[in-house]
């Protein structure tokens, strides 16, 4: 029923194999970065300059209290001194923890500067996340407005 392979045609055929494993897996990941890419160029030609980007004051009249608020900067920081009730979540962490993140509420996000938080807000937004907002300033911001 079969034929043995010999010398180098049992080479192609272990090559012809490999070759065809290897396609469909660059073809499932080609089709994962074009997804991943639509989603991006549908965030980025919908942006405003400061979409997504709420003041100190608008958090503190609007979101406190309501909203989901996470100090993005490193556990040393905000174990001095954070907004009151955020939880804490390092803005590279975003994405491994993103089953912490409510879908059901607005979610704020901030660091020292903004410039962090924006960044973990932006991969946020690419994976489907449309409640989220960045403080503007950041944490600087925030206690700048805090002693007015």
């Amino acid at each position: 029923m079969f034929k043995a392979v010999k010398g180098s045609s049992w080479l192609k055929v272990v090559s012809l194999s490999a070759m065809l494993l290897c396609s469909s897996s660059v073809a499932m990941a080609n089709e994962e970065q074009e997804i991943t890419m639509d989603r991006m160029n549908d965030y980025m030609s919908e942006a405003t300059h400061v979409q997504g980007m709420v003041t100190p004051e608008q958090v503190a009249t609007t979101y406190l209290g309501v909203a989901a608020i996470f100090d993005t900067r490193e556990e040393e920081q905000y174990e001095e001194s954070h907004i009151k009730g955020a939880k804490h979540m390092e803005w590279r962490e975003v994405i491994d923890r993103l089953d912490e993140i409510p879908t059901d509420k607005p979610v704020v996000l901030y660091c020292g500067t903004g410039a962090l938080a924006a960044q973990a807000g932006f991969a946020l937004r690419v994976l489907g996340r449309t409640n989220v907002v960045i403080l503007r300033g950041g944490y600087e911001d925030w206690v700048k407005y805090k002693k007015k």
